[in-house]
């Protein structure tokens, strides 16, 4: 018992786990289980299920956020669906002044710039929330930071 309450699983271990009619987990998950008082567990419980999740969804968050990594939220992600539906239409846009300019041998310079800076928008918000979303240093230092905080109240 003190092997598997210090993390150590011995083939022997695995053995037991699978004799008892417990399948160890093929894909190396770890079982991670927190004691919380009445009162926490059900504001946690609350909290998870307020914001559409699983307790052990919550808590496989929480723990990926303090470890780093990535996650993104409902906001991030609706974000960059619109940024990458706009930067599609800016494309389907300049590929129809493109074509126009071959049969004519015209071009809309005026419309040609504003799709230029819309573009440039878009790509600049796409740009920041990569930046945001891949910066693992970062995500792993506010997951710490979040502990700090969490040790210090």
């Amino acid at each position: 018992m003190a092997n598997r309450e210090a993390g150590l699983w011995s083939d022997m271990d695995l053995r037991e786990s699978v004799d008892q009619g417990r399948v160890a987990d093929p894909d190396g998950y770890k079982i991670v289980s927190v004691r919380l008082r009445e009162a926490e567990y059900l504001s946690f419980a609350e909290h998870a299920s307020a914001a559409g999740l699983t307790n052990n969804m919550a808590l496989r968050i929480a723990a990926r956020r303090i470890a780093g990594f990535l996650e993104v939220d409902r906001d991030t992600r609706h974000t960059l669906q619109e940024v990458s539906r706009n930067i599609g239409q800016i494309a389907a846009s300049l590929a129809a002044l493109r074509r126009i300019a071959q049969e004519d041998g015209t071009l809309n310079m005026k419309v040609l710039t504003e799709q230029r800076i819309a573009f440039g928008k878009e790509f600049s918000t796409l740009d920041s929330l990569l930046q945001r979303v891949l910066n693992v240093s970062k995500r792993r230092r506010d997951g710490r930071a979040m502990l700090l905080d969490a040790t210090q109240q």
